[in-house]
């Protein structure tokens, strides 16, 4: 009887045993280890922030690479021009008014070959964006020019011939250099006005009247006598106060 007890004994000690060290493996690890596992929220941020910077590098870069491309194109296309040239007659002209709004210079001739026609001669120039426009209409004996240049790099020069006895009238502004918009007036005898602001004026053989902002130039001081000048305007070689 006590050895049958005994090995009951046994074996209760041996099935507590074993539970206990069931109950110790089901329970996981202790303190420690739970310490050094680190938090999963933790490495969520970390992930987020790493792929926001990288997301932010490749924007900058892109942006780099637009504005170099778009600023090479830029200067390529408007430092890119082309030049055409046209003529027109027009008949029965005894006077003409004419407006320039650009870098745009006109030479304007007077004839005394008694005809009552006029000529204009144009060499525009173009570039990719824009070209010279020019608009033309005959009314009651007048011819009515106009000429705009949109673009900052396009010019254009016109070459007006008509008969020494007409009327001329002509309004130049909004030039950006002051080469490019020069207005040559010669041998008119016909009532002549010019306002240009700014820009050059030079007169020949011709009586002036009107108002120049820039250069003016006239062979005889009876020719621009009528030209009022702002100050600093320099006629000749002369810098006149206005």
């Amino acid at each position: 009887m006590s050895g049958l007890i005994g090995e009951d004994s046994g074996s209760s000690g041996s099935s507590q045993a074993l539970a206990s060290s069931s109950s110790a493996s089901v329970s996981g690890p202790g303190p420690s280890e739970s310490a050094e596992r680190p938090a999963p929220r933790d490495g969520k941020v970390r992930i987020w922030f790493a792929a926001l910077l990288r997301s932010a590098v490749v924007l900058v870069l892109t942006l780099i690479v637009l504005a170099v491309l778009g600023g090479v194109s830029d200067v390529v296309l408007h430092v890119t021009r082309h030049s055409s040239s046209s003529a027109a007659t027009f008949s029965a002209i005894d006077a003409v008014d004419v407006v320039l709004d650009g870098d745009i210079s006109l030479s304007v001739v007077g004839r005394t070959d008694g005809g009552t026609g006029a000529t204009l001669a144009a060499v525009d120039t173009s570039t990719p964006f824009d070209d010279p426009i020019r608009t033309t209409a005959v009314i009651g004996g007048t011819l009515y020019l106009t000429e705009r240049c949109p673009d900052s790099r396009c010019a254009a020069q016109l070459t007006l011939t008509l008969n020494t006895n007409d009327e001329v009238e002509v309004v130049s502004g909004n030039a950006l250099r002051l080469d490019d918009a020069v207005v040559d007036i010669a041998g008119i005898d016909g009532q002549t006005i010019a306002r240009v602001a700014p820009g050059k004026l030079i007169v020949t053989n011709t009586i002036v009247t009107g108002a120049v902002i820039g250069t003016v130039e006239c062979d005889t001081d009876v020719d621009c006598r009528g030209v009022v000048t702002a100050p600093g305007t320099s006629r000749g070689s002369d810098t006149v106060e206005g």
